[in-house]
């Protein structure tokens, strides 16, 4: 596509992001899932001509960007604070929830193991941008913020990593290869170890990455090489991963962390800390904006592939895919509140019932789980229904569960009273301070 129709492209996203943001502050809604609403229209009345997300511009330009963010900008306190929900919600709660979606599918639906699982691990990202905004706008328990946000970030990792190892036994079982060919390892052994090489050279990657540059920040005192560092830290660090076929995204959120929490403590002024936050925040707002547009548009239901058996057929498989993400990410919730229930180290916590409705419908999908389907190889005999049920599964959650979140949210008034008093593990006087009310990116939009 020529440079000069790209930029056409770019400044009329812009307007329309900015035109849809003004008009859903005024009316109380999360702006990306404005943006979802005027994306659909603008396809559904063929005002735009027919454009099609790009995955590569979502993994390689969006993604960086909005990893990089969230992990800078999380507490690590109140993450501490919060490990193990967050440990077991992007961990074996994943999993757990991953094999359960596959199970159903392959039993209830038939499709064959492989491409059951490689769906699950798609459908596994959550997306909590809209979930979160509303949260800093009602002036909600941040510590319940930080679970959901903490699980978004760690579970795109872990998600993102057995997407990759699900994919390559799906292509190699489709093209006749029982087990891998150089060493001789069956199938499940291979996904394993490829898991562990993935998502731990990735955490050592991140790790050595954002110490060298933590290193860096201490001996430069300039706001502008500060920020060409952070850059470094989420484009160079994301492609360098992906070069070397360790999980990208876990790299970025490791060397986020460490730079958001120890980085700027060490190496970075108050000016710049100022300066670096208020970059980041303006990023995450223009990459969230043109995302959530993008979506939209893709999303329309008449530009999905249609799905052998027609329009019955493809309706019957949305319904079947949403249902079968919505019952596991329940099992999910129960489970974690049963593990609230367990005694760690003689002390007993308690997940109250409020959170564990928010942490269930709150679980949005989003861009990462339609980038993951649509760079599915053409040739995947499965692309078909992937696609389509991810397409489902996604529009589903950002309107149908997304737009009733701030109702669900105002109908639980008990979520403002439980800051002080729910989480036995945690003394009074070893609180963390509060935040500010609004993330960098609200305050980017409302600055806007």
């Amino acid at each position: 596509m020529p440079i000069p129709l790209v930029e056409s492209y770019l400044i009329l996203f812009l307007l329309i992001a900015l035109a849809t943001i003004l008009i859903t502050r005024w009316i109380a809604v999360p702006y990306t899932l404005g943006l979802v609403i005027v994306g659909l229209l603008l396809s559904a009345l063929h005002l735009l001509p027919p454009l099609q997300l790009d995955p590569e511009l979502v993994l390689f330009v969006f993604l960086p960007a909005l990893l990089f963010e969230g992990a800078w900008s999380l507490n690590w306190q109140l993450l501490k604070n919060e490990w193990r929900s967050i440990f077991f919600l992007a961990g074996p709660g994943l999993l757990l929830s991953l094999c359960l979606i596959a199970a159903l599918l392959h039993w209830l639906e038939g499709v064959d193991w492989g491409a059951a699982f490689l769906l699950a691990a798609i459908l596994s990202p959550t997306d909590p941008v809209a979930v979160l905004s509303l949260f800093r706008q009602l002036h909600l328990d941040e510590r319940l913020s930080v679970i959901i946000e903490g699980e978004s970030l760690f579970n795109d990792g872990v998600a993102g990593a057995l997407y990759q190892v699900f994919l390559a036994a799906v292509l190699l079982a489709s093209s006749g290869e029982s087990s891998l060919p150089a060493a001789g390892l069956p199938l499940p052994l291979m996904g394993l170890l490829l898991f562990l090489l993935e998502g731990g050279g990735a955490i050592v990657l991140g790790l050595v990455g954002g110490w060298l540059l933590c290193q860096l920040l201490r001996h430069i005192d300039d706001a502008l090489s500060e920020i060409g560092l952070t850059i470094l830290a989420a484009y160079g660090l994301y492609l360098l991963a992906d070069r070397l076929h360790l999980s990208a995204i876990i790299t970025v959120i490791v060397a986020g962390l460490l730079l958001g929490n120890y980085g700027r403590r060490i190496g970075m002024s108050v000016t710049t800390r100022t300066a670096v936050d208020t970059f980041w925040s303006v990023v995450a707002f223009i990459a969230n904006a043109l995302l959530f547009l993008l979506i939209g548009v893709q999303l329309n239901p008449l530009a999905l592939p249609p799905l052998p058996g027609g329009t019955l057929a493809s309706l019957l498989n949305a319904a079947f895919a949403i249902g079968v993400v919505l019952l596991a990410r329940l099992l999910l919730v129960l489970l974690l509140a049963a593990r609230s229930w367990l005694t760690i180290a003689g002390r007993k916590g308690m997940l109250p019932f409020a959170w564990q409705l928010v942490i269930f419908w709150g679980g949005l999908r989003g861009a990462l789980s339609l980038a993951l389907a649509l760079a599915l190889p053409l040739t995947l005999p499965q692309r078909p229904l992937i696609l389509a049920s991810t397409g489902a599964v996604v529009l589903f959650t950002l309107l149908v569960q997304g737009l009733s979140m701030r109702w669900l949210l105002l109908g639980l008034p008990s979520l403002r009273d439980h800051q002080a008093h729910t989480d036995p593990d945690i003394d009074a006087e070893q609180r963390p301070p509060a935040a500010p009310d609004r993330s960098g990116t609200e305050q980017a939009a409302e600055d806007l």
